[in-house]
């Protein structure tokens, strides 16, 4: 058995705690500790200046020390001799121990963080967009023929950009052929008014036949009825003279007279029916000439009436013939020169909007009023809604802050031009699924053109006093919504339990859970949890 090492040592009692200091330096204590028992030198790192480390590194290194202590006080304990000095020994390394716990505690994770503010915050759809004159019209020639004018301007013809009055002419094709078929037209038109007039003629006559006739009938009835009263009275005669002649109170020469009186009345009789019957006879044919005559003028009036159409057929096409301008405005496309020729079936309806742009003989449009129209798939399109604000962004401007991301600042400042909804379709496309919108655009209007790709930006919601957070200040924890407030008195980190709302470009709307002029962690979220101190290195202000 080894010599025990501590006979050596005064083991007298120490004068006072500050003699026991002074022996023991701060020096020594940085050194590495011996402690001797009766079996061997047991030697002790001491920890040296700490960096950084994860929390479960520090959390291992306090584990190790307090293990090594515990050795160390068990073996001291084992040596009666030296208790003195194992007292004050335990009590260096408990002081370094938990100098070693404090530091650990008291590191602080760097953060980066952000005031809470009340400011606007919108949602928004997007889509892609084709600017256009909300006022304009693709003009064209409805008629094949050689183009023979086109207008002319200070001695040159019309070129893209002139502008045109309503009601000019603009362009014509060859109308001679039409011309003809419209003098032709106008003649078969008169002459079937001629034949009207004839007709209407013929009308009035058999009209005038018919009425005659009828007076006639009326005239022959009356002379009927008088020749039956007369027939009447001569029988009545007739029989009373002859029972005055069978009594012997007259001769029969007598009742001869009354007898051929009567006859006579009865053949006058048969004459006036006779007379009634022709008349009656005379308005039938009236009748039939009256229809016959109305006949004829309803087929002049129906030759009339083909007679106008094709005369006003003719004029239609004589004005297809050409291109007049439908209102003031000015030429946006022109595809046509004089000397050419034209037939409607250049004109390419199928296919792009490119093609029908450049098949089109002329293009007008007025200038003061654009729109873009643009097509939303049907979820996004059930937000937008008549009069929400618009964003008009060009495509090139739109790829460059697409490469690095787009914020609502750098949304309005890079707009070329703003407007509002101002039609939504209610239905949605067959095949694209689609939701057809068009934007009236009230400011930037010169600096777009007719036809341009632009990209288009609808706030569909929006709260102009929100209380907003960058996105990334929002973590998530069982998949709720959590943001760390800092507590600047204690320079510790609170978690907080938030209700989001409106989901902006760049920033988030909180409902509940925070309040104004707090400070949020937008960068470092990830390492924390409710408590942990923290260092704040930038945006506390």
């Amino acid at each position: 058995m080894k010599a025990n090492n501590f006979q050596e040592h005064d083991l007298s009692p120490p004068e006072s705690s500050t003699e026991t200091d002074r022996d023991i330096q701060p020096a020594e204590r940085l050194q590495e500790s011996e402690v001797v028992t009766d079996t061997e030198v047991i030697t002790i790192p001491e920890n040296s200046v700490h960096k950084k480390h994860p929390l479960w590194q520090y959390i291992f290194s306090v584990i190790f020390i307090l293990a090594i202590g515990a050795i160390v006080f068990k073996q001291l304990q084992n040596s009666p001799q030296t208790s003195e000095i194992k007292s004050e020994k335990q009590s260096e390394q408990l002081s370094e121990i938990k100098s070693e716990i404090k530091s650990e505690e008291t590191a602080r994770l760097p953060v980066k963080v952000t005031r809470v503010k009340s400011q606007l915050i919108q949602r928004f759809v997007f889509g892609n967009g084709r600017v256009g004159a909300a006022k304009g019209k693709h003009l064209t020639f409805e008629t094949s023929g050689t183009i023979t004018y086109i207008k002319k301007v200070n001695g040159r013809e019309l070129r893209e950009g002139d502008s045109v009055k309503a009601g000019e002419l603009l362009a014509k094709v060859d109308d001679r052929r039409l011309r003809a078929d419209l003098a032709q037209s106008q003649a078969r038109t008169a002459e079937a008014q001629t034949q009207r007039v004839t007709a209407q003629a013929n009308v009035s006559q058999a009209a005038a036949v018919l009425e005659q006739a009828k007076a006639d009938v009326i005239g022959t009835q009356a002379d009927l009825r008088s020749a039956k009263d007369a027939y009447r009275l001569a029988q009545s005669e007739y029989k009373r003279r002859s029972e005055l002649f069978q009594s012997g109170a007259i001769s029969a020469s007598d009742v001869d007279v009354y007898q051929n009186k009567a006859e006579d009345a009865s053949a006058k009789v048969q004459a006036a029916m006779a007379q009634v019957s022709a008349a009656e006879s005379k308005v039938k044919s009236a009748e039939g000439q009256l229809k016959s005559a109305q006949s004829q003028l309803d087929s002049t009036r129906a030759t009339i009436a083909s007679a106008k159409a094709g005369q006003t057929r003719s004029v239609v096409t004589l004005e297809d013939t050409t291109i007049t301008a439908p209102f003031d405005g000015i030429v946006a496309h022109l595809n046509i020169r004089e000397g050419d020729y034209w037939t409607p079936q250049r004109v390419r309806i199928t296919g792009d909007y490119q093609s029908v742009v450049e098949s089109v003989p002329i293009i007008l449009i007025k200038p003061d009023v654009y729109d873009v129209w643009m097509k939303l798939p049907a979820f996004d399109g059930v937000s937008v809604k008549t009069n929400q604000k618009a964003y008009v962004v060009s495509d090139q401007q739109m790829s460059t802050a697409s490469t690095h991301g787009i914020s609502e600042s750098q949304l309005f400042s890079l707009a070329k031009a703003t407007g509002k909804v101002f039609s939504v379709s209610p239905s949605i496309t067959p095949g694209e699924r689609a939701v057809e919108v068009r934007v009236r655009l009230n400011t930037g209007v010169k600096t777009l053109r007719d036809g341009e790709r632009v990209s288009v930006w609808i706030a569909v919601e929006e709260n102009p006093s929100a209380l907003a957070v960058p996105p990334h200040a929002i973590v998530y924890r069982d998949q709720k919504p959590f943001v760390f407030v800092v507590d600047e008195q204690e320079k510790i980190v609170k978690k907080r339990q938030v209700t989001e709302g409106i989901r902006g470009m760049s920033l988030r709307e909180i409902k509940s859970g925070i309040y104004a002029g707090e400070f949020v962690v937008i960068e470092g979220g990830n390492r924390l949890v409710n408590g942990t101190p923290i260092e704040v290195v930038d945006g506390g202000k």
